[in-house]
């Protein structure tokens, strides 16, 4: 039975994430994570290569051991076993999760803010603030995204809340109201 893609993230992420946490280098193993993942980012075509039938195992092999030379043992024993298990296309989502994981652990929330104009600074942390109070966390991280569509009003989405206070979505519920 083949496992979907968030089970295997699920499953490895939390696997790595509770073997980081053992051995005290989860800090290190976040910095490692997401140093592969913006490499990941630069360079897609880095998984096709890896899982493409038509690249020899030794070239792959070369190009893992390059990627690992300055890679801590916990990140090199991952990256080796994610290749030999033919889950390397997975490493993505597993270093999702394990962010996902941490920011539970360090109580941070990421939020993507949206509003129709940019916001200064002193809007972004008073925002942050009032969302912590709201759900509980120490940290609150804001992706903010200016969309002129909502006329005023901000638009506040973590994994777990949407708080929609937009003057687009009142018009809208005022137009529901107005057609009953």
């Amino acid at each position: 039975m083949a496992l979907d893609r968030q089970t295997v993230a699920k499953r490895y992420g939390q696997a790595l994430f509770e073997v980081a946490q053992a051995k005290g280098v989860r800090n290190e193993t976040l910095a490692e994570l997401n140093q592969i993942k913006q490499a990941l980012d630069a360079e897609p075509e880095f998984i096709t290569f890896m899982t493409s039938p038509s690249i020899k195992h030794e070239d792959k092999l070369a190009i893992l051991k390059q990627i690992t030379d300055e890679a801590s043992e916990l990140t090199t024993n991952l990256l080796n076993m994610l290749y030999d298990y033919g889950r390397i296309f997975n490493l993505e989502d597993i270093i999702d999760e394990f962010n996902r994981l941490n920011d539970e652990f360090e109580k941070v929330v990421r939020v993507k803010v949206t509003t129709a104009i940019e916001l200064d600074e002193d809007q972004k942390a008073k925002l942050a603030t009032s969302f912590a109070n709201v759900v509980g966390a120490e940290k609150v991280l804001i992706d903010p995204v200016v969309d002129p569509d909502i006329i005023g009003g901000v638009i506040m989405q973590s994994a777990s809340v949407v708080y929609d206070g937009s003057i687009k979505s009142k018009i809208e519920g005022i137009k529901r109201l107005l057609l009953q």
